[in-house]
C-alpha cells in the first residue's frame, strides 16, 4: 500500500512539473531597467534596457516604443522584440523630468499591480530624458548594473535615504508625509547623483541640491555608514568616517501649532585632520564647529520645504502618533510658520590619526 502512494505522489509531482511554464535564458530577453518619458497628454515614451551576454562583456540593447498607457507599453515593446521579454529582474524604473513634473502614479500603479515586481524596485528621476540615460554606456557590467548598484551603494555609504518602490507608495498614499526619489543625470561616460526630487503627492515639485543631500539624508533617514568633511577656520578641515546618526523628534503646545525640536545625534570617527596637532582641544572645537554646521544648514532646508508646503520628513506623521484627534488639515494649514527647532549632538569617538 505504501509503494502505491509512493508511485502516486511520484506520477503527480511529474505532471504537475510538466504544467509549469519554463523560461530558457537564451530563448528571452531580460528587462532590467525601463524609462518613461513625457510626449504629449497623450502619449508617453517607454525605453527598455536589454543586457546582452556576450563572453568577454555584457552589452546594452534597447527598445523604445510610444502608448498611451504604461501598461501597454509592455505589450508595444514584446512586438519589437525577437524573443520573449521577462519583467521578472527589473531592478530599476526612471523617470524622465517632464514626465515626473506631471504625475508618476498611473505608472507606479502598473508596477505595483504586477506580482512578478518587487516592492524593492528602485526609482529614480532623470534630470533630461530616460531615453538618452538608457542609451548611453557605463562600466563593463551593463547599464543595469550599473544604475542599480548606483543607487544601492550610495543609500548604504553615501547621502540617499533609504527609496524603493514600496516606500514611495507608502509615502504616497500617508497624510503626514510627502515622497521623494534620487535626482540623476547623465554625464558624458557617466551618470551622476545631483540631488533628491522632491513630490507633493505624485508630482515632482523641487529637488534639494547634491549639497544638501547630507543634511536631508540626517533629517529624514540615519546613517549606519558614511563619510563627511568640516569645513574649519584658517582653510582647515576635517574629515570624518564610520558616521552613525539618530534622530528623535519632540512635541509641545496645540496639536494645531506644535513647537518641534529635532534632537539630532551623530557619532563618527576623525579619519583626516589637515593640521599635524591634534588634541582634546582640537576635537572638542571639531565637535563645536560641526554641531553649528548641522543645526544651520538643516534649520535652512526645512524652511525651503516649508516654503514650498512639502513635507518630505513625515512631521505630520510624527505629530500624528503624539496627538489625539488630531487633523492632518489644520496641521498642513499652519506648517509654513511652524517653529522648528534642531539640536545638534556630534561625538568623535575615535581618531585614526596619530595624536
Amino acid at each position: 500500500m505504501k509503494k502505491w502512494r509512493v508511485l502516486l505522489l511520484a506520477s503527480f509531482i511529474i505532471i504537475a512539473g510538466g504544467c509549469i511554464r519554463k523560461s530558457i535564458l537564451d530563448d528571452i530577453n531580460i528587462l532590467t531597467v525601463i524609462g518613461y518619458d513625457y510626449i504629449d497628454k497623450n502619449s508617453i515614451k517607454g525605453t527598455a534596457l536589454i543586457p546582452v551576454y556576450e563572453t568577454e562583456k555584457i552589452l546594452n540593447e534597447t527598445f523604445t516604443t510610444t502608448s498611451i498607457a504604461s501598461q501597454d507599453i509592455f505589450e508595444e515593446l514584446q512586438h519589437e522584440s525577437s524573443d520573449p521579454i521577462a519583467q521578472g529582474s527589473l531592478e530599476m524604473v526612471l523617470y524622465g523630468e517632464e514626465l515626473a513634473k506631471k504625475g508618476v502614479i498611473p505608472i507606479i500603479d502598473t508596477l505595483q499591480r504586477d506580482s512578478r515586481i518587487g516592492t524593492r524596485l528602485y526609482l529614480a528621476v532623470v534630470n533630461g530624458t530616460a531615453n538618452e540615460l538608457l542609451k548611453g554606456k557605463y562600466g563593463t557590467r551593463g547599464n543595469g548594473i550599473y544604475l542599480s548598484n548606483l543607487i544601492r551603494q550610495n543609500i548604504e555609504q553615501r547621502d540617499i535615504p533609504k527609496t524603493n518602490l514600496h516606500k514611495f507608495l507608502y509615502a504616497y498614499y500617508s497624510d503626514g508625509r510627502d515622497p521623494f526619489l534620487p535626482y540623476i543625470q547623465k554625464e558624458k561616460d557617466k551618470v551622476k547623483i545631483v540631488g533628491i526630487a522632491l513630490f507633493d503627492g505624485d508630482r515632482m515639485v523641487h529637488y534639494i541640491k547634491e549639497s544638501d543631500m547630507f543634511y536631508f539624508k540626517i533629517l529624514v533617514d540615519r546613517y549606519t555608514e558614511g563619510t563627511y568633511t568640516i569645513q574649519m577656520a584658517d582653510n582647515q578641515y576635517a574629515a570624518v568616517k564610520s558616521i552613525v546618526t539618530d534622530r528623535n523628534f519632540f512635541f509641545s503646545g496645540s496639536k494645531e501649532r506644535p513647537n518641534i525640536t529635532v534632537d539630532i545625534e551623530f557619532r563618527g570617527i576623525l579619519h583626516e585632520y589637515s593640521q599635524r596637532k591634534y588634541n582634546k582641544k582640537i576635537k572638542q572645537k571639531i565637535e563645536t564647529t560641526f554641531e553649528k554646521e548641522i543645526v544651520k544648514e538643516t534649520s535652512k532646508l526645512i524652511k525651503h520645504l516649508q516654503s514650498h508646503q512639502i513635507d518630505p520628513i513625515g512631521f505630520g506623521e510624527e505629530a500624528k502618533s503624539r496627538y489625539r484627534n488630531f487633523s492632518y488639515k489644520a496641521f498642513y494649514e499652519n506648517y509654513p510658520t511652524l517653529d522648528i527647532k534642531i539640536n545638534a549632538k556630534v561625538t568623535i569617538i575615535d581618531s585614526g590619526i596619530v595624536d
